[in-house]
């Protein structure tokens, strides 16, 4: 009786593992972080690549009075190895200005958006995206 029961509590687990695995590998991945993460590579590869290099891809070779940082670097260079999310934030659209930019070189993607008719959702969104994305590739 005792083998017959374990044998059933062992088939029966084995059953859920199962069950639970397959669930989580079908599960949708287009509202999770990754996903964002994967667009916000996609528009990082169309707007930012050319200046700050990409994967195996470096940097086009431009005439910026300063070097684009290495933005895999961003949390390794906070003092508490923190991502800094608002920050970065305001960065790519224009509230705060780079010290490393001098004059704003880099586009304010808050006003290039707009003037593109963009809605503030989708700017927000797009915001996040990149965020993502850099949050996704530090060291």
């Amino acid at each position: 009786m005792k083998s017959t029961f374990s044998n059933l509590i062992v088939i029966s687990s084995l059953f859920l593992g199962t069950l639970l695995l397959v669930n989580c590998e079908s599960v949708s991945k287009d509202g999770t972080r990754y996903a964002q993460a994967e667009r916000g590579k996609a528009i990082f590869a169309e707007q930012c690549m050319s200046c700050h290099g990409m994967d195996d891809q470096p940097a086009t070779k431009t005439d910026l009075e300063e070097e684009a940082p290495d933005l895999t670097l961003i949390s390794k260079r906070r003092k508490k190895g923190e991502f800094p999310v608002a920050e970065i934030a305001r960065v790519i659209d224009g509230r705060l200005i780079v010290k490393g930019h001098g004059p704003r070189e880099m586009p304010v993607w808050g006003e290039v958006y707009d003037s593109l008719g963009m809605d503030k959702e989708t700017i927000r969104g797009r915001k996040g995206e990149l965020v993502a994305y850099l949050m996704s590739i530090q060291e």
